[in-house]
């Protein structure tokens, strides 16, 4: 069972369009770095969720769709504050596969296009029947489905969540790909807003 310092939540509420990552810090690492680095440059909303023991994060992991949302009154604020999402997930699949889930299609076919035009060295599966079922984020109940618009869910392999130390040490940042496809976010998140 996660004590409380096992875990941390962070909350920043912006634009109506939020980023989630919902297994930050050491659960799937880079996902919370990337969420924070695009909703801190986009100006959207963020919701995050981070595993924060020294070791054995993974314990920590629940099925988006599993979590009691009832319980947290933070994601319960950020779901009353945003109109659509994009949430931010790793996957130890095939490394060179990104996976792009969630109800909004528009917004799926639409990042697709982008991410495949600049980050061509990666498969970019988004038909959801070639998506294994448990990363497809087509749950009702996922939380980058609550609210009004639903959103789109990223599986990511590692180099695409690759992180390195900021110059003065006190936190991550993306790196590489990573920070390509942050940019990439950022970008896109322009053209929705």
């Amino acid at each position: 069972m996660a004590g409380i310092s096992d875990t941390s939540e962070h909350l920043h509420l912006g634009s109506s369009l939020g980023l989630v990552a919902m297994h930050g810090g050491g659960i799937e690492p880079g996902t919370e770095e990337i969420a924070r680095f695009v909703a801190y440059h986009s100006g959207a909303s963020l919701y995050v969720y981070a595993g924060r023991l020294p070791t054995g994060n993974l314990s920590l992991h629940r099925p988006s769709h599993r979590m009691k949302l009832e319980d947290r009154p933070l994601v319960m604020q950020f779901l009353n504050h945003v109109n659509m999402a994009i949430s931010i997930h790793g996957h130890g699949r095939n490394e060179r596969c990104a996976y792009v889930g969630g109800l909004h299609q528009a917004m799926v076919h639409q990042f697709v296009e982008v991410a495949q035009a600049a980050l061509c060295h990666y498969e970019w599966i988004f038909n959801p029947e070639s998506i294994p079922p448990e990363i497809r984020g087509q749950n009702p109940n996922n939380i980058v489905n609550l609210p009004p618009a639903q959103g789109m869910q990223l599986e990511l392999p590692r180099d695409l969540r690759r992180t390195k130390s900021t110059p003065d040490g006190r936190k991550l940042e993306p790196a590489g790909d990573a920070l390509v496809l942050s940019r990439l976010l950022v970008g896109y998140i322009s053209t929705v807003m």
